[in-house]
C-alpha cells in the first residue's frame, strides 16, 4: 500500500476533526488507521493545534457540557471518559467546574434518584456521597 501524501492526510484529517470536537488521542489514532507514521501524525497535529482544528480545552468542555446535559452523566464518568481520551487531568477538572452548574447538577442527581432509583445514578457516575440510599 502506498504510503498518503500529507496534503492528502491533513485534508482528510481536518474534515474529521471539523464534523466535531476532536481530542488529539481520538486524531492520532485516525492518523494511524490512515496510514500516517508518527512522526507524520506529531507534524500533522500541530498544523491541526495551530489552524484551530483541534483544541485539548474547547474538546473537554464540549464534551462535559455534551454528556451533561444530553446523556445525563454525572462527574465521575465524565471524568472517566476524559481520562480514557487522553485530556491532561487538569483541563478535566477546569471543565468540569466551569460547565456544570451545581443547581442543574443537584437537580439531575435528584430526578434520575426519584425516577430511576440510586443504582442508575451510580451506573451514571454520580458520587456515592451524594446519593440517598433509603429507598434501597
Amino acid at each position: 500500500m502506498e504510503k498518503p501524501s500529507l496534503e492528502n492526510l491533513y485534508a482528510k484529517i481536518s474534515r474529521y476533526c471539523a464534523y466535531q470536537e476532536r481530542s488529539s488521542g481520538e486524531v492520532r489514532q485516525k492518523l494511524r488507521l490512515l496510514g500516517a507514521d508518527s512522526q507524520t501524525a506529531q507534524r500533522l497535529l500541530q498544523r491541526l493545534a495551530d489552524d484551530n482544528f483541534i483544541n485539548e480545552e474547547r474538546f473537554a468542555r464540549a464534551y462535559v457540557r455534551g454528556k451533561f446535559r444530553i446523556n445525563g452523566w454525572g462527574r465521575l464518568k465524565i471524568k472517566n471518559g476524559l481520562r480514557a481520551k487522553g485530556v491532561d487531568e487538569n483541563l478535566i477538572c477546569t471543565a468540569l467546574s466551569e460547565e456544570i452548574n451545581e443547581k442543574e447538577y443537584a437537580a439531575l442527581l435528584q430526578r434520575t434518584v426519584t425516577e430511576k432509583g440510586p443504582k442508575t445514578a451510580l451506573s451514571r457516575g454520580f458520587e456515592p456521597s451524594l446519593i440517598r440510599f433509603s429507598d434501597v
